[in-house]
C-alpha cells in the first residue's frame, strides 16, 4: 500500500523534474547529449524509486529490531515544533550522508558508489545512478534520524524526503548557478559538478545540502575553482554494470 510520504516524494519528483527539466533545456551549464545512454539512466531512476522505498523498510525494520526507539529516546528533541524538527532532520541528515559519501570514496566501500561515478552527461537524469548498496547506506542516516531520533510525523517526514529528492536533483542538473554570498553557505551544481570532475577533485564537495561539512573537515573546493572548464570523470562499467548495479 503507498504511504502518504511516498505521495509527497512522487509529486514532488514530477513538479522539480518539470521545472529543472525546462530551465536545463532553456539555459543549460554546459553542452551534454542528452540522448546517450538514456536507457541505462531512466533504468536506474526506476530502480531508486523501487529500491530506495525497500531500503528505507528494511532499515527501519533493523532499527526496530534493535530498539533504537528506546535508545535515541530524547523527549527534548522529539517534543520541538513541527518547522524545527524538519530543520533540524534535514541539518543532521547532511551531516550523516556527508560521513557516508566520504566513507563510500575509501578503498573498503567504492564499489558502493562506483556506478553513480559512471555517469558521463552530468544532467538532472544521470543523477538517478545509484547503486543498492549505496541505497541502503544512504536510507541509515535519513531512518535513524527522522523516525527514531526526532520521531517526525508522516506529514513531516514526508516533507523531509521530499526535500532530498529536490536536493539531488538540483545538485545534478544542467545549470550554471550564481546564487551570490549564499553559494559560501548552501550547495549548488556549480559545486557538486567539482565532485564529479576529472581534475583530482572526486573526493572534494562531499556535502549535499551545506558546504560547512566540507569547511569544518577538509574537503572543500570552492565553485569557481574550475570555471567552465570542465571534464567529467567517469568510471566505465564495461562487463561491470551489474555488479555496480548491486556495489559490490
Amino acid at each position: 500500500m503507498i504511504q502518504p510520504e511516498q505521495l509527497y516524494q512522487a509529486a514532488t519528483l514530477v513538479l522539480v523534474v518539470f521545472i529543472v527539466d525546462l530551465l536545463e533545456r532553456r539555459r543549460p551549464g554546459f553542452s551534454v547529449h542528452r540522448r546517450s545512454e538514456i536507457g541505462l539512466n531512466v533504468a536506474a531512476l526506476l530502480v531508486v524509486i523501487v529500491a530506495g522505498e525497500l531500503s528505507k523498510r528494511l532499515v527501519l525494520a533493523g532499527c526496530n529490531a534493535l530498539d533504537l526507539d528506546a535508545v535515541l529516546s530524547m523527549d527534548r528533541l522529539r517534543s520541538l515544533p513541527g518547522p524545527a524538527k524538519i530543520l533540524l532532520a534535514i541539518v543532521l541528515g547532511d551531516c550523516g550522508l556527508y560521513w557516508v559519501h566520504r566513507a563510500m570514496h575509501t578503498p573498503f566501500l567504492w564499489r558502493t558508489h562506483s556506478f553513480h561515478h559512471s555517469i558521463g552527461e552530468i544532467w538532472w537524469l544521470s543523477g538517478a545512478r545509484t547503486s543498492l548498496t549505496h541505497l541502503f547506506l544512504f536510507a541509515v542516516p535519513q531512518i535513524v534520524i527522522i523516525y527514531f531520533l526526532l520521531h517526525l510525523s508522516i506529514a513531516e517526514a514526508g516533507a523531509a524526503f521530499s526535500f532530498g529528492v529536490v536536493v539531488n536533483i538540483w545538485i545534478h542538473a544542467n545549470l550554471w548557478v550564481d546564487l551570490g554570498p549564499l553559494e559560501k553557505v548552501l550547495i549548488t551544481p556549480n559545486y557538486h559538478r567539482i565532485h564529479h570532475g576529472a581534475k583530482g577533485l572526486t573526493n572534494k564537495n562531499l556535502g549535499f545540502v551545506l558546504t560547512v561539512w566540507d569547511r569544518m573537515f577538509g574537503t572543500y573546493v570552492g565553485p569557481g575553482a574550475t570555471g567552465k572548464d570542465f571534464d567529467i570523470f567517469k568510471v566505465p562499467t564495461g562487463k561491470h554494470l551489474v555488479r555496480m548495479l548491486i556495489g559490490v
